[in-house]
């Protein structure tokens, strides 16, 4: 899959394939789709096992929530809500294979929460120590990381793999978006 960037910009070079055996899913919200140094487009540029749903309300998302009722055991939303659990202290009796992430600003990814209740009924886990944000951006929390970074660091406690070449490809992407607009 090529990046698609501008020839000035182009990350094809930086972009390695992670087998990931993970499922990863992110619900993203639809003024993610056009930001610039949207994170979740190079996740599935490097990932081998991610799909991206676009939507908001709980229509846009139907056969993702059917999909995670038949398979509720197997599947964990990746969130800080007042039920979530450190995926740091998650033992071998959980055995996640799909994990998701809402992919939006704080705001909408609370929306995206709100709007779908379903996602109430997942186990849902947060990070206790999540490693500190490189990505550039106005975050009101501490403990905020981009979409990239939250999947790269669930993806290394699920499976242990290295998950550098995506930080690699944000950092890169971060240095380009200024050189020329998208």
């Amino acid at each position: 899959m090529a990046c698609q960037f501008p020839l000035s910009v182009c990350l094809c070079k930086f972009v390695h394939k992670i087998c990931n055996s993970v499922e990863l899913t992110v619900l993203q919200h639809p003024s993610e789709t056009k930001v610039a140094k949207n994170t979740a487009r190079l996740l599935a540029l490097a990932l081998q096992n991610i799909q991206i749903v676009v939507g908001e309300t709980a229509q846009d998302f139907r056969q993702l929530q059917a999909f995670c009722l038949q398979h509720h055991n197997d599947v964990a939303l990746l969130y800080p809500s007042t039920v979530s659990r450190p995926l740091e202290e998650l033992n071998k009796a959980h055995n996640i294979k799909y994990l998701l992430l809402l992919d939006g600003t704080w705001k909408k990814a609370f929306k995206l929460y709100q709007c779908n209740p379903w996602l109430t009924a997942l186990p849902c886990w947060h990070f206790a120590h999540p490693p500190a944000s490189q990505y550039q951006r106005k975050a009101h929390r501490s403990d905020s990381l981009s979409t990239l970074e939250a999947a790269a660091y669930g993806l290394h406690l699920l499976e242990n793999i290295d998950t550098a070449p995506l930080l690699v490809l944000q950092q890169k992407r971060q240095q380009f978006s200024g050189q020329r607009p998208d």
